[in-house]
């Protein structure tokens, strides 16, 4: 079955659907009747609701630097090189090919499919049919792979090693495919009590949850979620918070 990409309208309960089968791409986008925003993807390791998410940690062998073929302008095709780590079948499907360095530098392309990489090997990587390379590969270019961030969310951990994709809708098993809340109003985990009316920051101390971004020259790199709307929760409780991670 195809699935469809772009934007859906979703009903009240939709975002609470969770699955084993996925029905639809990495990264759709649905919007309910009061305008929340719902991101689509794939959990690794299970999730509670209100829990902040962060996209896939990268692998270290396969996120840049990586040596390509001489590609030329309108292929839709580059062999790539990993180093020692395997890639399994279509890891990085429906995620990106970038040019970190050399010619055609700047460039970011949507990868369609891929088979199966041996540690150290070469495979081909297979574009989108309107995402052919714009400007051609000389030997020195050099590229990076990163999934779709909707693939494989995790809990937001203490230290970040990827960006916030979302609050989670609802209950997750392992490997679920569901909904991640990006925008509007929410219940997020807190971690330390909101301030109403200042932004919420992830929290550097309880994973998947947040706490006031306190601008005092000490905490103010942690990446920002939204608004503190209503009264402030206590720790371990949920606090009604106003989305502003991805509209």
């Amino acid at each position: 079955m195809a699935l469809t990409y772009g934007t859906i309208w979703g009903d009240y309960g939709d975002e609470k659907v969770t699955g084993t089968t996925q029905l639809h791409p990495y990264g759709t986008r649905m919007v309910l009747p009061d305008g929340r925003v719902f991101y689509y993807g794939q959990t690794d390791g299970a999730q509670t609701a209100g829990a902040i998410c962060q996209s896939a940690v990268g692998v270290a062998n396969h996120d840049m630097d990586l040596a390509t073929n001489t590609a030329s302008a309108g292929d839709k095709s580059v062999t790539v090189t990993v180093g020692g780590t395997a890639a399994t079948e279509d890891q990085y499907k429906d995620g990106y090919l970038y040019v970190n360095d050399g010619t055609g530098e700047g460039h970011i392309y949507k990868i369609r499919q891929h088979d199966a990489i041996d540690s150290s090997g070469s495979g081909a990587i297979n574009l989108y049919d309107g995402d052919a390379i714009v400007t051609g590969f000389a030997a020195a270019t050099i590229v990076g792979l990163a999934k779709n961030p909707y693939k494989d969310f995790i809990v937001y951990p203490t230290t970040a090693t990827g960006h916030a994709v979302g609050v989670a809708a609802t209950d997750f098993d392992d490997d679920d495919f569901g909904w991640l809340q990006t925008w509007g109003p929410a219940a997020v985990l807190c971690d330390v009590a909101f301030v109403i009316g200042n932004h919420v920051r992830v929290s550097d101390n309880t994973a998947g949850s947040g706490e006031p971004l306190d601008r005092d020259g000490s905490n103010e790199n942690e990446e920002t979620i939204g608004v503190a709307s209503l009264i402030a929760p206590v720790t371990t409780d949920y606090g009604y918070v106003n989305l502003t991670i991805n509209p």
